[in-house]
């Protein structure tokens, strides 16, 4: 069993029939599950918040007003996803794809000021000959305009926001999903919110409380539901994972350890069957998570433990879920974390063969990537969709050392794929690939 090591990324519960959103296009979900299924949830979180202001709503007009003081590069990125979005679209679509233009034209408008700002040589040039003398000290920037103070007109602002609330309507429309999928992204949320423990702002606590509360209460119901779908047949990808090896999640829902039981398997991320007590750091269990009512934990068990009541932080009381926020630096939400990730570290070091299914390495989970990095030598068997890309493989070098240069293309069964020394990259699915025949090959 330690010579197999299974990995498993956010597109292992994106397969078919468990159908996860992604980071990305969560934030629409979980409203749309708090003004639908999830009211009780919503009553429950703002009884225990008394003074809430925050709303998934409210996001929208504070993401807009961020949108000047984004660099050029994020912008130009933010118009390269809408490009994307509306390059696929079919004939049926005009209209959709007409407003993507508009928001393409709208925000190359605002790089082309931003660029146009620049401080050129020949201008810098012209200022140091005029005052030989101060030249130094009257170029203080690399711009002649300050684009952080910029503000948006009416116009830019209106059309923003009624396209970024098509995103969190019913309607899948893709340029709002595309935009949201930068400016409504619900891990950047959690990220800023969660700072409000470390620099004491009793206001981002809160929000935080809220957010992360109702994202737990939208994973949980979203778990049941795809249980429930299929309680008399196999999960998908889990019911075929063999139970002859260890494994490491990265995704936060119960269906690794359901498969696998609790010795074999590390959720590395935390997951939805513990809470953390903020004050001691003490990792409490939710019992029965499989069958747990979310809007009746959140006021039996949450809310008595949680008091915000006191200006003074240090006299709140707060309890949160153990999900792990995305920043690059893992904040230690509990001791027991220490040791899940040295376990963890221990696990890649002691395998021989490692599989690693829909994961991306992304930068926010670089502690990871670092634990992968750390130990060298094994055999890597990496399947992600876009795994044999330009982008992906430059993002291997970066964790393995590999060159891009020294990948070969091979075919690993039906899946094409690129291998360099004891590497391979194949393209393909969660749902499509054995994990048996990956190990046994």
């Amino acid at each position: 069993m330690t010579k197999h090591l299974l990995i498993l990324g956010a597109g292992v519960d994106r397969t078919t029939g468990i159908d996860f959103p992604l980071a990305n296009t969560l934030l629409a979900d979980v409203t749309r599950y708090l003004d639908g299924p999830g009211k009780d949830v919503e009553t429950a979180l703002r009884d225990m918040l008394p003074g809430l202001r925050f709303n998934f709503n409210s996001m929208i007009a504070r993401a807009v007003d961020k949108i000047a003081t984004r660099e050029p590069h994020e912008q130009k990125a933010m118009v390269q996803r809408v490009q994307d979005a509306i390059a696929h679209l079919g004939a049926d679509q005009e209209g959709i794809r007409k407003h993507g233009e508009l928001i393409i034209r709208l925000f190359n408008k605002l790089a082309t000021i931003a660029e146009e700002s620049q401080l050129d040589a020949d201008t810098e040039a012209l200022i140091r000959e005029v005052f030989p003398k101060d030249a130094d000290e009257l170029i203080d920037s690399d711009s002649i305009l300050d684009i952080h103070k910029l503000s948006l007109s009416d116009t830019f602002k209106t059309v923003l926001k009624r396209t970024l609330k098509l995103g969190l309507s019913s309607e899948r429309h893709e340029v709002a999903a595309a935009l949201g999928a930068d400016m409504l992204n619900i891990e950047t949320l959690l990220i800023e919110k969660f700072l409000g423990f470390y620099n004491d702002k009793p206001a981002d606590i809160k929000n935080y409380l809220y957010i992360a509360w109702a994202l737990w209460a939208y994973l949980v119901a979203k778990q049941k539901e795809v249980l429930e779908a299929h309680a008399e047949t196999p999960l998908p990808f889990y019911g075929n994972v063999p139970d002859d090896l260890r494994a490491i999640t990265l995704n936060y829902t119960a269906f690794l350890e359901q498969s696998l039981g609790t010795t074999k398997t590390i959720y590395f991320h935390g997951g939805l069957s513990d809470y953390v007590r903020m004050d001691t750091r003490d990792l409490l269990p939710v019992d029965d998570i499989l069958n747990c009512d979310p809007a009746k934990f959140i006021r039996d068990v949450v809310t008595p433990n949680v008091d915000v009541s006191a200006e003074d932080i240090r006299q709140q009381r707060h309890v949160i879920p153990a999900l792990v926020p995305p920043l690059r630096l893992k904040p230690i939400l509990s001791h027991k974390y220490i040791e899940l990730w040295s376990q963890a570290s221990d696990w890649v070091k002691q395998a021989e063969h490692v599989v690693v299914v829909g994961y991306s390495f992304n930068n926010a989970d670089e502690h990871f990537n670092d634990i992968l990095r750390c130990h060298p030598g094994r055999r890597i068997d990496i399947v992600v969709p876009e795994a044999t890309t330009q982008r992906f493989v430059e993002r291997m070098e970066k964790v393995f050392g590999t060159a891009t240069n020294q990948y070969s293309r091979i075919k690993v069964g039906d899946f094409s794929a690129l291998k360099a020394k004891n590497i391979r990259l194949i393209a393909a699915k969660a749902g499509d690939i054995n994990i048996s025949e990956l190990f046994k090959n």
